[in-house]
């Protein structure tokens, strides 16, 4: 059975939906960031807000089915979160970019035959690793050794659950 490749008409339409959707949440979630940060730390705001910004990816992707999606839907979400703007101003691409690309690795591991919420959820898992590096790259956001295992741990597990909520969102959509 062949996986199919081209983008329709219909695609594209759910694609931009997507991204619009997707940037809208980008650019409240650094509201969620700094309050949650204030609150309870760099753990507890990257436990409850970067799955956030990772969801992009795999709502795409679940919706689309299609090889490049979830990169797209993450991409362009960070696309039009620059052009709102926000607190990351140019530096929402980078990261769209590397998440996208991360994420897209969870539904090629399948070779693009699998949508389902294991996928999403190990999308939006990914995108953990290249959100930590480019914070530490870009922002100095850099700490203890085991600090920042922690961080990631919480990016990834933040990742994971809103990837399969983004998931569960498009199943009960398509009902």
């Amino acid at each position: 059975m062949s996986i199919p490749r081209r983008y329709t008409a219909l695609d594209i339409a759910h694609l931009a939906v997507v991204a619009a959707i997707a940037g809208i949440i980008f650019a409240l979630t650094w509201n969620v960031y700094f309050i949650s940060n204030a609150v309870g730390g760099p753990i507890v705001a990257r436990v409850i807000s970067y799955g956030l910004w990772f969801i992009g990816a795999p709502l795409a992707a679940t919706l689309i089915r299609k090889p490049g999606s979830a990169f797209l839907g993450e991409f362009l979400g960070a696309l039009v979160e620059t052009l709102i703007p926000t607190y990351g101003a140019f530096t929402n691409l980078i990261y769209g970019f590397a998440q996208g690309l991360a994420s897209e690795l969870a539904y090629a591991l399948f070779k693009y035959r699998k949508y389902d919420v294991l996928q999403a959820a190990l999308s939006g898992a990914l995108a953990g690793f290249p959100c930590v590096v480019l914070d530490a790259v870009l922002f100095s956001e850099i700490f203890t050794p085991d600090v920042m295992v922690f961080i990631t741990i919480a990016a990834v597990i933040s990742g994971a659950i809103y990837g399969a909520i983004a998931a569960l969102a498009v199943k009960n959509i398509r009902r």
